[in-house]
């Protein structure tokens, strides 16, 4: 198979996950020639030493701080003389042949952009096995999520989908250089939404293949009800689509959070009402980060060569 490939797993924390997570890809590696990187996100807790003692042959980066998710692929790619760039989360396996099918597409030419997973839940024996992700989709008020979220497998997804999740999937990297790689501001969570928007909007496409797997622990760095997952959410959901999004998607956007806020706060429920105090950090920290939106949403409009893609529903 022509061209190089290099796999990236960001670790923060969870050595174990990520020794196994890599485990998982190495015989497939070995096959096709790639290439292992781990980038430990300044752990500080020995696990850069213990993925190197685990993991002999693969490649240990060590980052200065831990920039989130997006810095660590960067840090990556910066130095990788790849023509593929895969992203698997380390809270994540790989099936048999997911590498493979997943890289074939952007090897052979046919996509140009990017390939994603069909990302599973991870699930107990006797229990149906529900789907993570088939790609990722945005709605009429700039939403990110999975798409097929909750589906039982097998989930009948079509390859035409708007974006890729970063969880498990595949970049050419000339698209990812020329769009500019991740954001790093946004941290964690969105990140994929919006480098898919940015892809689209430089005529590149994005397909689900359905034939690579991977198997997830969803959440496993933060809960879906956490502080920090529900700030970086709500404000990077605002932040994306300024950047991105038509004017009448950004504006429902904000005026989804600002009656969601609103909400949360007058309800009676106590977690109802914290989770309002973090909406109202996030939308604080939003409207600080308004005008840099504002300035990459001009570059992005000067740069680009299709027209903005159109949101799901």
């Amino acid at each position: 198979m022509p061209g190089r490939i290099e796999v990236v797993v960001v670790n923060w924390r969870r050595a174990d996950l990520t020794i196994e997570c890599v485990e998982s890809l190495r015989g497939q590696a070995e096959e096709l020639g790639a290439v292992l990187t781990v980038v430990d996100n300044a752990s500080g807790d020995g696990s850069a030493e213990r993925l190197r003692a685990a993991l002999p042959g693969v490649r240990v980066l060590e980052s200065p701080d831990n920039g989130g998710f997006g810095a660590g692929v960067d840090l990556a790619a910066a130095a990788s003389t790849a023509d593929v760039l895969v992203l698997l989360n380390n809270d994540a396996v790989a099936a048999p042949g997911f590498l493979a099918a997943l890289t074939a597409p952007v090897l052979d030419g046919s996509v140009t952009g990017a390939t994603t997973a069909r990302i599973l839940l991870r699930s107990e024996p006797g229990e149906p096995v529900l789907t993570n992700s088939t790609g990722n989709v945005v709605d009429r008020a700039g939403n990110g999520g999975d798409r097929d979220w909750l589906v039982p497998h097998p989930a009948p997804a079509e390859p035409a989908v708007f974006g890729f999740c970063g969880g498990a999937c595949a970049i050419a990297m000339p698209a990812f250089r020329a769009a500019g790689g991740f954001d790093e501001s946004l941290f964690m969570y969105y990140e994929d939404t919006d480098l898919s928007w940015r892809l689209r909007r430089l005529g590149h496409d994005i397909r689900f293949v359905g034939d690579a797997v991977a198997v997830h622990r969803h959440a496993s760095s933060l809960g879906t009800e956490s502080e920090g997952f529900v700030v970086a959410n709500t404000r990077n959901r605002l932040i994306v689509a300024v950047k991105n999004a038509a004017w009448p998607v950004v504006a429902r956007a904000a005026a989804r959070a600002v009656v969601r806020t609103v909400l949360d706060t007058v309800a009676r429920d106590p977690r109802s009402r914290r989770r309002a105090r973090w909406e109202r950090r996030a939308l604080a920290q939003a409207a600080t980060r308004l005008p840099a939106a504002l300035r990459a949403r001009r570059t992005i409009d000067r740069t680009q060569t299709a027209v903005r893609p159109r949101t799901t529903t």
